[in-house]
């Protein structure tokens, strides 16, 4: 038996197990998607429902984001250093590694038919916010990367830094999608992150491209779960010949 393509064939079947549960739990978000109803936040504040609201962001105190210093009521951003990796064989790879990461949120709400608050108080749903701000910098003198850059001795000068920064962010005005579990909070209701397997999220992308890309995530692994499967299988088969 040749045990490194036994070893090789279980990794496959292993590979496609984890593909199949990642297929089932999109298929799972899609039909909760589907069965959510629209809510109409008009009525009085009572009760928890599980259900989809679409709106356009508003909020009474704004933030500021760090790279595109734009207005937002949520963002994430985070600085990524590169480093370049030589092998034997001649070819380079860059690594790269998070030097700066942070968050942060006001409380806002959506306003639809009835008005939705988000706020971090109980949790948020996931936040699925547009790019703002996707730069690769290579120049030492550019404050975004000025803390991270080795500057001493000649070889701290000569070299060429390579950083990668990142910026998502939700600015008021614009339209956003909810779906998720939603309850009566002193009078308001409020948006809360799903329990156990439940789906929420907020996101800048319309129901039907979040139903759009759950379908085709979860046809492109189930056949790749198939894929690995019979390919695992007959690795190991042939280990035995």
């Amino acid at each position: 038996m040749n045990t490194a393509q036994f070893f090789s064939g279980l990794v496959l079947i292993i590979v496609s197990i984890g593909l199949y549960f990642a297929s089932k739990s999109r298929k799972s978000h899609a039909a909760q998607l589907n069965q959510a109803r629209t809510l109409d936040l008009q009525q009085a504040a009572q009760g928890h429902f599980y259900g989809k609201f679409q709106g356009s962001i508003v909020a009474d105190q704004v933030l500021t984001t760090p790279y595109s210093a734009r207005p937002a009521v949520a963002w994430n951003a985070h600085l990524e250093k590169g480093r370049e990796e030589s092998y034997q064989d001649g070819n380079t790879t860059t690594k790269w590694q998070t030097v700066w990461s942070q968050s942060a949120t006001t409380p806002f709400r959506l306003r639809g038919t009835g008005e939705l608050w988000f706020d971090e108080r109980g949790g948020l749903p996931t936040l699925d916010a547009p790019s703002t701000f996707d730069q690769y910098i290579h120049d030492a003198t550019n404050p975004i990367i000025a803390p991270y850059v080795a500057n001493r001795g000649l070889l701290g000068r000569l070299a060429r830094p390579n950083f990668h920064a990142v910026e998502t962010s939700f600015s008021p005005g614009a339209q956003a999608f909810f779906v998720g579990p939603v309850e009566a909070v002193n009078g308001f209701w409020v948006a809360r992150p799903g329990q156990k397997k439940e789906y929420s999220v907020l996101t800048w992308k319309s129901e039907q491209q979040v139903k759009s890309r759950m379908s085709r995530a979860g046809t492109v692994w189930s056949l790749l779960s198939v894929v690995a499967l019979a390919a695992g299988i007959l690795v190991i088969i042939v280990s035995f010949s």
